[in-house]
């Protein structure tokens, strides 16, 4: 089973697990206290580095309400609680993300200026675009994992597919329109279309929203949307789950199949989020942020904003997100080129 990035209490967290990442919530706050108490360091510097005068932005790809944007705005509440002043979460649209994540690239290294990164930010946009302002190798360090969001296919509620090899067969007899919205979503077709032979037309949208209004109006036939969109359109019964993109089932919606089950051999791909911040950020800063971000995932309400969303908290140490950030660079490269 694939895993991300260590967190502070040193194990890894399979995909998902709901529970134990509660628990590791739990166990990540005692730590810290203790470590507070004892004034010991913790990421290997003292927790006396100071951050920036002005406040903190986290810089969102985003719109208002999107899941990004909500879990930036929880984490700078919790954060708020701790920092003199409140983290200020600014919106910035346009070019699939990329001009949110240029002006993170170009902004000063002193940590006043935070990017609430995507998989596609840091790993799609440079294979997918043909003119960036930053070399996306190079131009940030990772600061924490936040959380993964993996992809389900998502029917009209009442639908006569039950089953990926209902799907499947019924594509034979005719072209079925697939919705999506951004660059992941139609990529994840692409890749379900041919490792399964299923005869699928893919549909662009601004937006899962107006995907899912044509799904409910019978105007295509499914959507491909990220877990958190597609829960709250399953659990107000207007929608059904037909598989999910991820290795293992999710514990928030555990009655849903992975692709893996359903036949497709090494199914495997979500978008994740995570705090970046630009390249030449001092390593104290860094593991300031990272020591303050941790603690405020480990907070129960923020836990608990992410449940809701279809997410579950999950931290980690500076290195092991850049290490996740060049392996998914060199995995998407690959997809994309082939």
């Amino acid at each position: 089973m694939r895993t991300y990035p260590v967190s502070l209490t040193g194990r890894n967290w399979p995909d998902h697990g709901g529970a134990r990442l509660i628990a590791s919530a739990r166990i990540a706050r005692a730590f810290l206290r203790a470590a507070l108490c004892a004034g010991v360091f913790v990421v290997g510097v003292p927790l006396a580095a100071e951050l920036p005068s002005r406040p903190v932005r986290f810089v969102v790809s985003f719109t208002p309400g999107a899941g990004p944007d909500i879990v930036a705005r929880a984490l700078a509440e919790a954060l708020g609680r701790k920092w003199a002043q409140a983290p200020i979460v600014e919106n910035r649209l346009g070019a699939d993300g990329a001009i949110a994540t240029e002006q993170v690239a170009r902004a000063p290294a002193d940590g006043s200026t935070l990017l609430l990164a995507t998989m596609g930010n840091i790993a799609l946009l440079p294979v997918t675009s043909e003119r960036l302002g930053y070399d996306a190798a190079t131009a940030f360090r990772g600061v924490s994992f936040v959380s993964d969001n993996p992809f389900v296919l998502m029917l009209p509620a009442g639908s006569s597919i039950r089953s990926l090899a209902d799907l499947v067969a019924l594509s034979k007899s005719r072209d079925l329109t697939v919705g999506s919205a951004g660059t992941l979503g139609p990529l994840i077709g692409s890749l379900l279309a041919r490792r399964t032979g299923a005869r699928l037309v893919s549909v662009p949208y601004k937006g899962t929203q107006p995907a899912t209004v044509d799904l409910m109006g019978g105007r295509i036939d499914m959507v491909i949307a990220d877990l958190s969109t597609a829960l709250a359109t399953s659990r107000q019964g207007r929608a059904a789950l037909l598989a999910i993109s991820s290795d293992a089932r999710s514990a928030l919606a555990p009655e849903v199949p992975t692709l893996i089950e359903s036949g497709v051999r090494d199914f495997d791909y979500s978008t994740w989020y995570a705090v970046v911040a630009p390249r030449a950020t001092p390593a104290e800063v860094v593991a300031r942020l990272n020591a303050d971000i941790v603690e405020a995932l480990a907070q129960a309400d923020v836990v608990r904003q992410l449940y809701t969303l279809g997410m579950v908290a999950r931290s980690s140490t500076p290195q092991a997100l850049d290490e996740l950030m060049t392996r998914e660079m060199e995995r998407w490269a690959r997809i994309v080129r082939n």
